[in-house]
């Protein structure tokens, strides 16, 4: 009758043990992972339309599991005002491992018709390869000295399932 009530104390910790060990890895995926990433984005062409919209392209840097990679991006900027307005972007980031996705709702001002400083906010809605599960948001700041052609950015980000 001890023998018996041995074996079970011995399954009972067992299937503690490994239920803990299960939880702890799924509560470590879940855990949110602090980034920042740097990209360098180039217009292709000038905006078109009305709203004006534009392309652009350029190279990111990101830290763990990203790495480097490219930016694609498509945006609708709303002048509100002499030099200032607001800007819609969806973009995907391509990086080894699969791609993210997401959008960002911002605003633009101009101290001179050169420079110009963007801010918003990031959602990243999903994604591809190694970040299919990755979801969260963030900010975004810009600045160009060059009448928007060319952007230089850093992204400060919250993500889950990476």
């Amino acid at each position: 009758m001890r023998s018996r009530s041995i074996i079970t104390t011995a399954l009972i910790a067992a299937a503690a043990l490994i239920l803990g060990v299960g939880t702890g890895a799924s509560a470590q995926s879940a855990r949110a992972k602090h980034i920042s990433c740097t990209f360098e984005l180039s217009s292709q062409g000038p905006p078109q339309g009305t709203p004006p919209r534009s392309v652009s392209f350029g190279l990111v840097a990101c830290p763990r599991p990203f790495g480097n990679g490219v930016h694609y991006g498509s945006s609708a900027a709303t002048p509100t005002g002499p030099g200032q307005g607001t800007v819609a972007v969806r973009f995907k980031k391509y990086f080894n491992r699969g791609t993210f996705k997401g959008t960002v709702a911002g605003t633009f001002a101009a101290t001179s018709p050169m420079n110009i400083s963007y801010q918003g906010k990031v959602t990243v809605t999903g994604g591809t390869g190694a970040f299919k599960k990755i979801k969260g948001g963030g900010t975004i700041n810009c600045t160009s000295s060059d009448g928007g052609a060319h952007r230089s950015c850093r992204v400060k980000l919250t993500l889950k399932g990476i």
